[in-house]
């Protein structure tokens, strides 16, 4: 009666671990929800096995072309953030914010490694600085190594360097760490948020 008890107990916490979950009529692979052979939507924080469920998701929708951004308010880890984006790049894959979404902080950087990127009027985009090391960005010299990592990937993601620059920049000087500014229509416009 133990080992069955022991047995089932370990069945279930796998089961309850898994990052693929079937809710409805939709699959889930984390904060990655499939719609469609060729769509999922995207809701909730980048986190630390966001790598692994996109992963998970690309094994089983080789078909995927589109990632639909709802609620996204950042990352809680932005190195699997810029490596998920970029792979997300490199494979072709476009991402579209709608009226109803809003993305900040790293999940800009994810929507904007979109080959081809949408933007519905009334969508909120919001940017602000990073923290980290007991260092303020915004203090920081212009050429000093810790911009770089995001410079870098935008650079990676389509932006010429002078775009990079500007665009990584804009956002550190537009609210500290614990803030966020909200884009406007005219930010979008000018920093080619959407690709049409």
């Amino acid at each position: 009666m133990k080992i069955t008890f022991y047995f089932l107990s370990i069945l279930m916490l796998f089961i309850l671990m898994t990052s693929c979950q079937k809710t409805g009529l939709l699959t889930r692979y984390g904060i990655f929800h499939v719609k469609n052979d060729s769509t999922v939507t995207m809701n909730g924080v980048i986190g630390g096995r966001t790598d692994n469920q996109f992963n998970n998701l690309l094994k089983n929708h080789t078909n995927l072309r589109w990632i639909e951004l709802g609620y996204c308010p950042g990352s809680k880890d932005d190195e699997v953030n810029l490596v998920v984006a970029k792979q997300m790049h490199d494979l072709g894959i476009n991402t579209q914010v709608s009226s109803a979404s809003e993305i900040a902080s790293g999940a800009v950087d994810f929507f904007l490694a979109g080959n081809k990127r949408i933007v519905n009027s009334g969508a909120q985009i919001g940017v602000h600085s990073w923290a980290g090391d007991n260092k303020v960005p915004a203090e920081l010299k212009v050429d000093a190594i810790e911009h770089d990592l995001y410079i870098n990937f935008y650079k990676s993601v389509g932006m010429s360097d002078s775009e990079a620059r500007e665009f990584y920049f804009f956002t550190i000087l537009s609210a500290e760490s614990n803030d966020i500014h909200w884009m406007t229509s005219e930010e979008i416009k000018h920093f080619d948020m959407a690709t049409d």
